[in-house]
């Protein structure tokens, strides 16, 4: 899921794929426009989101002396 940086409003990618009608790169300019309010930015690189997939990862439960 992408979250608009304008308005916060979630879209998938292919939801956010849709170019302006007038853009002279209509066709592989791979920006991404948010369907509620039409703010458009570059796609978000797969290095970036690779990052941001490990930072937001859920940490492991400890093992205490209890549990083992």
């Amino acid at each position: 899921m992408i979250e608009c940086g304008m308005c916060g409003h979630s879209f998938t990618r292919e939801e956010g794929v849709a170019c302006r009608s007038g853009c002279p790169m209509a066709t592989g300019c791979g920006m991404v426009t948010c369907p509620s309010c039409g703010h458009e930015r570059a796609p978000e690189s797969k290095l970036l989101a690779l990052v941001t997939r490990l930072v937001r990862r859920e940490p492991r439960p400890r093992e205490t002396e209890a549990t083992r």
